[in-house]
């Protein structure tokens, strides 16, 4: 059986032992900490880049960037369709046309639709959407060049006709 002094100097080896792997342990959370706060500093600097200004305790976020998110505006579905439609120049899949304006694809059928039964656009037999092309349609700079006797015959110079 250990004596008093025994236990005693047994443990004050102990405490020691804890102290030593307390100060082991200090040392690799302030090793760890430094390099916490390397990364931190690059994150800063990466978001000063892009104009963006956070507080170290994270609780206010203030950017010239946010402001312009907050009064963000409803895009303008059928109008991004009919551009789409018109510069392509050929008939396209509703997934096509979901795709090119980076709209959902179910959304962009009801919007389809919708087009459709108001005649801006037209669905062909193999089901793809094209834009709705009637003389009528056509603006006026465009229809009297394209009636004869209305400016529609043009000639070059030097060029006999």
């Amino acid at each position: 059986m250990p004596t008093p002094i025994e236990r005693a100097v047994a443990h004050l080896n102990k405490l020691e032992d804890e102290r030593r792997a307390a100060i082991a342990l200090s040392k690799e959370k302030a090793q760890e900490a430094k390099l916490l706060r390397a990364r931190q500093e690059g994150f800063q600097e990466a978001l000063e880049i892009l104009d963006v200004d956070i507080s170290l305790k994270g609780e206010e976020v203030s950017t010239s960037t946010t402001s312009q998110f907050d009064k963000r505006t409803r895009r303008n579905i059928p109008q991004f369709i009919s551009n789409e439609l018109s510069f392509s120049g050929k008939a396209m899949t509703t997934n096509q046309i979901a795709k090119a304006i980076d709209y959902l694809p179910e959304r962009t059928e009801k919007a389809l639709e919708r087009m459709e039964s108001s005649g801006q656009i037209i669905r062909t037999e193999d089901g793809r959407w094209t834009v709705d092309i009637r003389p009528e349609k056509i603006n006026g700079h465009a229809r009297a060049t394209a009636i004869p006797g209305l400016g529609g015959q043009r000639s070059e110079i030097g060029v006999q006709e």
